[in-house]
């Protein structure tokens, strides 16, 4: 999953296909300079946004290792032609930010070499995500582990890396999971309208402690956890908010968001039996819908101007590309605090982005004061799922082992290009939708249970939905990024009218073969 916040579209959905059938469709894309297709299967000209700012346009091309060459105009960075005709250009690939161009959907290529976008879907999927594009389904890569009860979902990878510029790598609990040793495989599916470009997936493995759990605090250090202990007192805006978090059972509290503004908080304070020394709060939670709808509305803001914007965030780094994400920051944040005994001391924040899969983190902290275990919870209202609280003492940080893939199999088929991929970090594995890996990992024998979580590193590419287009507005685009606070005021009212049925529609839009 993944960070659906303010960002920018990458490819334009194909027209509803009918069901097990595909078709080829005309449709623009947004790809990398690692994966240029040749002009025969375009559609349209080339277009080279270059790290200068400028833009070259060309109708014929061809590569050599290091350059991109071909023949078409150039245009400075306000768009005033500078070279036009069929001027020959030679684009050393290093200077390219970004390439848009038009391809004949409906064929994948072979290899997974780069991050263009092949099309083929399948129409009951796409004709709901027609009926309803601001709910479409949408997510990073899903990775799903067996259980007693049957496959569950674990975990998504990296969502907040929604272009090239916020590649990051995010851990993951695999709560669910159990192992005493012996393979052990992870499921990772592309199940939305997205390219997956995954660099590295690697099982980070901890002995599990007799009667507890390790547990990952924000930082990405892993503690032992004893003696989980469940709240025993929640108040929320409606009261009583205890039974929804005494357990991780997927009864979530949740709340609707504010009609007027969709940055207005509300607090929740928990209470915990008394306790001493090292200890950490325990929250298991997951974003809601909110972040997802602006998301997708912001797309729709930036219309056929997207490959431009996305290009402009790519140049400009991972600094540029976090101050775009301004709405996602205002709605995407849990604040922590603890009572101290005298007032509330900053615990911490909770900011892991994506709807589908909870995210499991401590909060270690010292606590020596008297009397039961006060903890507040501060968050924008109806932006927030939470799950399970639980105070636990902490022994000190632990040192996992990490191993890579040893087999990766597609279609129950062996693939040593994708395991070849996925082990080399210099390169990426990219998936497209529908796309099924299965990964295995071989863990040593122990006495008890592994504790085990997915370290996933990447980014991935969000496709514009055609019906998103008709929202095209250059000044709600440009108030969306440039003033975020303004812009969730302004969309409150349009979320609210959705928000009641979101969930149901976009569950049931998802991307699966």
């Amino acid at each position: 999953m993944r960070y659906h916040n303010i960002a920018l579209a990458v490819a334009i959905s194909p027209v509803v296909l009918l069901v097990s059938c595909t078709r080829a469709v005309r449709e623009p894309r947004l790809i990398s300079p690692a994966d240029i297709p040749s002009a025969a299967s375009a559609s349209g000209p080339l277009k080279a946004h270059m790290h200068s700012g400028d833009l070259v346009v060309l109708q014929e091309w061809t590569e050599t290792d290091s350059a991109l060459v071909g023949r078409g105009s150039r245009y400075g960075p306000d768009r005033t032609a500078t070279h036009m005709g069929r001027i020959e250009f030679v684009l050393p690939f290093d200077s390219i930010a970004l390439l848009e161009i038009e391809v004949h959907a409906g064929r994948r290529t072979t290899g997974v070499t780069g991050i263009a976008v092949w099309t083929v879907l399948y129409g009951i999927v796409t004709v709901r995500c027609v009926a309803d594009p601001k709910g479409c389904f949408g997510s990073c890569p899903t990775f799903y582990v067996a259980t007693d009860s049957g496959e569950a979902l674990a975990a998504e990878g990296f969502s907040g890396s929604i272009a090239r510029a916020l590649e990051a790598r995010d851990l993951d609990a695999l709560y669910p999971a159990k192992s005493a040793g012996g393979p052990f495989s992870v499921v990772m599916r592309n199940e939305a309208l997205e390219t997956h470009a995954i660099r590295g997936l690697r099982l980070l493995a901890v002995p599990r402690p007799q009667g507890g759990r390790v547990l990952a605090a924000p930082d990405d250090r892993l503690y032992a956890a004893r003696a989980l202990t469940e709240p025993v007192r929640c108040v929320s805006p409606e009261g009583d908010c205890l039974a929804p978090l005494r357990a991780l059972d997927g009864a979530e509290r949740t709340s609707l968001a504010d009609s007027g503004d969709l940055a207005t908080t509300e607090t929740l304070e928990l209470e915990f039996p008394a306790a001493r020394g090292a200890l950490g709060l325990v929250l298991a939670a997951r974003q809601s819908l909110l972040s997802t709808y602006l998301f997708y509305q912001t797309m729709g803001f930036l219309g056929r101007q997207a490959g431009e914007a996305l290009a402009a965030l790519e140049r400009g780094g991972r600094d540029v590309a976090a101050r775009a994400m301004g709405m996602a920051r205002l709605v995407g944040t849990i604040r922590l605090d603890v009572w101290d005994g005298t007032t509330w001391t900053p615990l911490g924040t909770h900011e892991e982005a994506g709807p589908l899969a909870r995210q499991i983190t401590v909060f270690p902290f010292v606590h020596e004061a008297g009397g039961p275990i006060r903890v507040r919870l501060t968050a924008p209202k109806g932006a927030w799922r939470l799950d399970w609280a639980a105070l636990a003492a902490l022994d000190g940080p632990v040192e996992p082992l990490t191993l890579e893939p040893i087999t990766i199999s597609g279609d129950g088929v062996p693939d040593s290009v994708a395991l070849a991929l996925l082990r080399d970090p210099a390169r990426h594995l990219v998936t497209y939708p529908g796309d099924t890996y299965r990964i295995t990992f071989d863990l040593p024998a122990t006495d008890g249970e592994w504790e085990l979580l997915l370290e996933s590193e990447g980014y991935y590419y969000e496709w514009m939905r055609a019906e998103w287009l008709a929202d095209e507005d250059p000044g709600l685009a440009a108030l969306a990024l440039g003033d975020p606070a303004h812009a969730l005021r302004v969309l409150a009212p349009a979320f609210k009218r959705a928000e009641a049925d979101m969930e149901l529609r976009f569950w049931n839009s998802r991307f699966r073969r």
